[in-house]
């Protein structure tokens, strides 16, 4: 017999999801910040609905699941940018955790694909957006210029720098050439044995050139770092009369040392290409097409990055954010600054759910059920975060017993489905099971609310630092002891 699946019932995985969503949505009113609630909440949804697509074998399935989790952290992004409050960003956490853990088993099938896409896609995410970043800033044009521009003032001092720069271009070359012709016979069809035609006649080293040589190359180089020696050797080719003219007008004229120059250059590109190519082919790993659609959404979302950069949606998006990601759009591009806010958001939430799963794992009855807990403690958190911005104490306990619910129906649903099987009816005693947990979540708002309105006739004040502390005490009391009733 096959292993049950560690999974939520369609039932209770469904309900733990609207309660979540409808909590969030509840903080992010009381927040002032009901439509970046609802995008950010959206965007959960469909970085929820990306995890589903990861459990199919289909290539084509998971580079749409990767769009969806690049969609969703686009949205955490966005709404983080807007400056909209962490409130908003917290939600939208808490109904993604809850849609993936009623939506998927958390297990190695979803841990590894889901990783493997926050990776591949922020990888790429982080090359185009510095590449992107290095044009728009014009990096690349200001080294090309300097370095290149100090070659050439330093290779053209006078007649004698120019010999021994010519003697190194062609060292050079014939060095190169030795590496770089085992390359491209690779690259080149089988039939062409570029191996042997080349290196049986120019197979010539750095290594195999004589001692006698490096002496007289030595002694150039001497000449030509003193004061005297570039003189001496303009008069040495002015007593060649005719001869030492034409070995003055080829050292000038950069024809020799345009045409090794193009060599070397040729030489190195493909140096570099092979460096790019096994790159990608450690990146790439054992299986390319499952690595390519895993990387889909950060190869959109760049695409899409770059297409916002050259129309005017960039300056409307950059007046929309704010001045501070105007500045960004203006000084860094609009390709480099969503490419590199996408891929935070994306390590960021990938690690921010790692660690919360691995702390909250102890106090869940079961593993399977991590992602409510997850759900649960965001929540949670956005309650407080919510309280602390003023919002009211309705909102507050409204959120703080939906994050109960969603613990209680979530686990109850994986409990069941992992026991009795997915398949089977449990929707009347789920449903039993929800009412009583909503009952008595509503009962604790009442009596919450009451106490608040008891309390708050009594001339009693405490400082703000005392008041949070105790709150944050009860909440943790209260949900110890929801956890230890669990487990009974």
């Amino acid at each position: 017999m096959s292993a049950p699946e560690r999974r939520a019932t369609p039932f209770g995985g469904t309900l733990a999801v609207l309660v979540a969503a409808l909590a969030g949505l509840a903080l992010g009113i009381a927040d002032g910040a009901t439509a970046a609630t609802a995008a950010s909440v959206g965007g959960g949804v469909v970085a929820a609905l990306g995890v589903r697509a990861f459990q199919s074998e289909a290539n084509a399935r998971r580079a749409v699941g990767s769009v969806g989790v690049v969609t969703g952290a686009l949205a955490f992004a966005g709404v983080a940018g807007f400056e909209a409050g962490l409130v908003a960003v917290l939600a939208g956490v808490a109904v993604a955790a809850a849609a993936v853990n009623a939506a998927a088993a958390v297990d190695s099938d979803l841990v590894d694909p889901l990783g493997s896409t926050v990776w591949r896609s922020a990888s790429v995410l982080v090359v185009g957006g510095g590449l992107a970043l290095g044009v728009s800033v014009g990096a690349f044009a200001a080294f090309g210029r300097v370095a290149i521009g100090g070659l050439v003032s330093a290779a053209t001092q006078n007649d004698l720098v120019r010999l021994v720069v010519l003697q190194i271009e062609i060292l050079l070359v014939f060095e190169l050439v030795y590496w770089v012709v085992p390359i491209l016979d690779d690259w080149l069809p089988e039939d062409r044995d570029l191996r042997a035609k080349t290196l049986d006649r120019f197979g010539y080293r750095i290594e195999d050139v004589s001692r006698g040589y490096w002496l007289f190359f030595v002694f150039q180089l001497v000449l030509a770092l003193t004061a005297w020696g570039p003189r001496w050797f303009d008069a040495f080719l002015g007593s060649l009369s005719v001869f030492g003219t034409a070995i003055r007008f080829a050292l000038r004229s950069g024809v020799l040392h345009g045409l090794f120059a193009g060599i070397l250059a040729a030489l190195v590109a493909v140096l570099v290409g092979r460096g790019v190519q096994m790159a990608c082919v450690v990146w790439a790993g054992r299986d390319p097409p499952r690595a390519l659609a895993h990387a889909t959404g950060g190869l959109v979302m760049l695409a899409v990055a770059a297409v916002v950069a050259v129309s005017p949606l960039a300056d409307a998006l950059g007046a929309a954010a704010g001045p501070s990601w105007a500045l960004a759009f203006e000084s860094l591009g609009a390709t480099a600054t969503i490419s590199g806010t996408v891929a935070v958001a994306l390590l960021a939430v990938a690690a921010g759910g790692t660690v919360v799963g691995h702390a909250v794992q102890p106090w869940v009855a079961d593993s399977a059920a991590t992602g409510f807990a997850v759900a649960s403690s965001a929540l949670v958190v956005a309650a407080l975060v919510a309280s602390d911005g003023g919002a009211s104490a309705l909102a507050v306990f409204v959120g703080v017993a939906g994050a109960l619910v969603v613990l209680d129906v979530g686990t109850n649903g994986v409990e069941l489905g992992t026991q009795i099987g997915r398949v089977a009816e449990t929707r009347a005693g789920e449903a039993t099971h929800a009412v009583g947990s909503l009952l008595v979540a509503a009962g604790g708002v009442a009596l919450a609310l009451l106490t608040a309105f008891v309390m708050g006739s009594a001339t009693i004040s405490v400082p703000a630092w005392r008041a949070r502390l105790a709150v944050v005490l009860s909440l943790v009391a209260v949900l110890c002891f929801v956890v230890l009733l669990g487990r009974e």
